[in-house]
């Protein structure tokens, strides 16, 4: 990416690269609700040191502790709230500020630059300004050449001691290289007309300028450098400051690859070096100078393009920790951005800045993840963390607990007692000595760590992860039902959903239809109640528990309660269904007979079929709660139902295998179990799939045995 010019703001936005990071660029994600993660889940951020966590997370977690930035999480929007994001996992955006606050409009700069030239007489033509034509994060050094910066010379040019005609062509001059990027031979049609020694410096400046838009940079030095002595403190400050500029330019002109991706071996060295005393000799003349922050900023790229990490992340560590927003040249949210993609996501060695040598060093942790960190690389940073001893510790424990597996030595480098005051460093070792403890499977030492620590984590999303592990807790250690207790501390909605809907039994969730203080909790445990029972073949107890279903039914829609995402939902309406005989002319009594059917015979052809169809019509196949949960997460242990979720194919299968089934059964069993596999071939009624030569085989049974039948004359195909 290419470097702007003068306008501190875009050589803020070109000092860094402000895409997102890869570690979160998925524009899916879902929650996974779990706290101890060893691989990278950008969208499951956790506010404890994790090696799962997104790195920029991290890194703002130790700010945090610093009194840097504060961690201020965004409230859950429609989006997090549709995908069944509650506070904690969190996706990494919820920690950045909003895009687009805090700048100034553009109409605003503009103003600014008409009311310069108005008293000149000069009105601007309507064109577009050349550094404002590029896409948001789109690099070039043309983006400075803006109304700002030309703002900044005109209001220059009309304090200097020139005549007023002079003055006027300089400004016309500088508002048509205003409106591009290239500019070929002078930037002046007449420069003999400019005979002030004032306007002459104006003149020298502005065709430097021009050709350092243009790429002559070799023309641009010597138009810089001849101004070292000019009269104008401002043309002396800003020169001084576009030598560096332009010798950095020169370093990177040849980086850039077809798809613009940088190749830092073919760096000029020597423009490089050029560029590094520039912007040096500038911050040494003009410490508090105009362009001082800007200077800053640009010396950070010459350490990335120099690959000196040490530096880089020296000055990160200031401009993150020390640096006033005045002297920043990003916000500080772009500067966290700035630095995962220049330095955390591109380094695997030793960096010697402890906050910034932490964050890198959980990365390396990760599973599958070269370059893999060593005992022996971690051992050699012991010294690096000479005046922060607690923070290497930490590093030893997470490394024998995340890499080793042994929780036995991660407790020796974590201390035992609980502090008052829960930073989240000290948070972060409390819940890895947790962590360790349940790796042992010490469900109560740790279960007992985690409600110590409740009423101690007063910060964002403390409480939140706690919640977390602690229904964690109860559910692998078989005490599920202190979750739903009266006087239980775990709050958080969706926790309570994700347990109910998976792993409670029916008695826990009778408790909760009748005391669950949330009428959408009540309403779901009655959901999964019926649900749960009916799909699992307990028809007789289904029909005990529709009895308290009252007529009608509640409306309200059950959907990520349920585990739906986006639009998708249910309500209680479902059990109230009373058949449907839509396109396929296959008639079906309600739900509730078809139960008492498959409770007095579970053989029977209409019943299963009818089962089948309240399955099809209502678009149940592959709903959420059947939907497995990766092992480790919560409500990933096993459901308290007994049985085996009825499948609509395994349903078909079982009716024409039926030699007793009526026709018209068999003929629907045979045409739904066909079109299972429609229209791509893969199976979408779940149970045991099934050969093409056995849908073949169905087909012809369908067009021979029973081809005059509605559905043996309209079915045209098999899959």
């Amino acid at each position: 990416m290419r470097i702007g010019f003068l306008s501190p703001l875009a050589l803020a936005l070109l000092a860094s690269v402000s895409l997102p990071a890869v570690a979160s660029s998925d524009d899916s994600c879902y929650p996974d609700w779990r706290v101890s993660r060893d691989s990278l889940a950008g969208c499951n951020n956790l506010p404890f040191l994790s090696p799962g966590n997104d790195s920029r997370v991290n890194l703002r977690l130790m700010l945090a502790d610093k009194k840097a930035m504060a961690l201020a999480p965004n409230a859950l929007n429609e989006d997090d709230l549709a995908q069944g994001f509650g506070p904690v996992p969190f996706p990494v955006y919820r920690l950045t500020a909003p895009a687009g606050t805090n700048t100034e409009p553009d109409d605003s700069r503009t103003a600014k630059l008409d009311s310069l030239l108005e008293p000149l007489g000069i009105k601007r033509e309507e064109q577009k300004t050349a550094g404002e034509a590029f896409l948001n994060g789109e690099g070039s050094r043309c983006r400075s050449n803006d109304d700002d910066s030309a703002s900044a010379f005109i209001r220059q040019v009309v304090k200097a001691d020139m005549p007023a005609t002079e003055r006027t062509s300089l400004a016309k001059a500088r508002l048509q290289l205003l409106t591009t990027c290239e500019w070929d031979g002078p930037v002046m049609a007449e420069p003999q007309q400019i005979q002030s020694a004032d306007g002459q410096q104006f003149r020298t400046y502005l065709q430097a300028a021009a050709d350092f838009y243009s790429g002559r940079f070799a023309e641009a030095e010597r138009g810089f450098s001849a101004l070292g002595s000019a009269s104008s403190p401002w043309l002396k400050e800003t020169a001084l400051y576009m030598t560096g500029r332009t010798a950095l330019n020169q370093a990177q002109a040849n980086i850039y690859d077809t798809y613009g991706v940088p190749q830092l071996e073919r760096v000029d060295k020597s423009a490089l070096a050029s560029a590094e005393q520039g912007f040096n000799a500038y911050l040494k003349t003009y410490p508090q100078g105009d362009y001082a922050a800007s200077a800053r900023g640009l010396l950070r790229r010459v350490y990335w393009l120099a690959d000196d990490n040490v530096k880089l992340a020296e000055a990160y560590a200031w401009a993150l920790t020390q640096a006033t927003d005045g002297q920043r040249n990003v916000s500080a949210d772009e500067l966290v951005e700035e630095a995962d993609q220049k330095l955390l996501m591109v380094t695997g060695g030793p960096i010697n800045t402890p906050m910034i040598q932490v964050v890198s060093d959980l990365m390396l942790m990760r599973a599958h993840t070269p370059p893999s960190l060593s005992r022996a690389d971690l051992e050699q940073r012991k010294a690096v963390f000479a005046n922060d001893p607690a923070l290497y510790d930490y590093l030893l424990a997470a490394y024998a607990l995340y890499v080793e597996h042994q929780p036995d030595s991660a407790l020796k480098h974590l201390p035992e007692a609980v502090p008052s005051n829960l930073d989240y460093f000290a948070f972060s070792q409390q819940t890895l000595r947790a962590l360790a403890l349940e790796d042992k499977k010490d469900w109560q030492d740790a279960q007992s760590l985690w409600l110590k620590l409740l009423p101690l984590a007063k910060l964002p999303l403390q409480r939140d992860q706690i919640e977390l592990a602690l229904a964690l807790n109860y559910e692998r250690s078989g005490q599920l039902a202190k979750v739903f207790a009266a006087d239980s501390p775990i709050s958080a909605q969706q926790v309570r959903y994700i347990l109910l809907r998976n792993v409670a039994g029916p008695d826990l969730l009778r408790q909760q239809i009748a005391q669950a203080s949330d009428p959408l909790e009540r309403e779901t445990a009655q959901f999964v109640l019926l649900y749960k029972n009916l799909l699992r073949g307990q028809f007789a107890t289904f029909l005990d528990d529709l009895k308290q279903l009252p007529t009608p039914a509640p409306e309200d829609k059950l959907g990520t309660s349920l585990g739906y995402v986006y639009s998708a939902s249910q309500s209680l309406r479902l059990f109230q269904w009373n058949g449907d005989k839509a396109e396929s002319g296959y008639a079906c009594p309600s739900i509730a007979q078809t139960a008492e059917t498959l409770q007095a015979d579970a053989k029977s052809p209409h019943g299963l079929n009818c089962i089948g169809e309240f399955i099809l019509r209502n678009n149940l196949d592959g709903m959420p709660l059947e939907q497995a949960r990766a092992a480790g997460s919560l409500g990933s242990t096993a459901s308290q139902f007994k049985g085996e979720t009825f499948s609509r194919l395994e349903g078909y299968k079982r009716v024409i295998a039926d030699a007793k089934a009526p026709k018209n059964d068999k003929a629907y069993a045979l045409f739904r179990a066909i079109n299972c596999y429609a229209p791509a071939g893969y199976n979408s009624c779940g149970g045991q799939d099934v050969e093409p030569a056995v849908r073949k085989a169905w087909f012809r049974q369908l067009k021979t045995g029973f081809a005059d039948t509605q559905w043996g004359k309209s079915l045209q195909y098999y899959w």
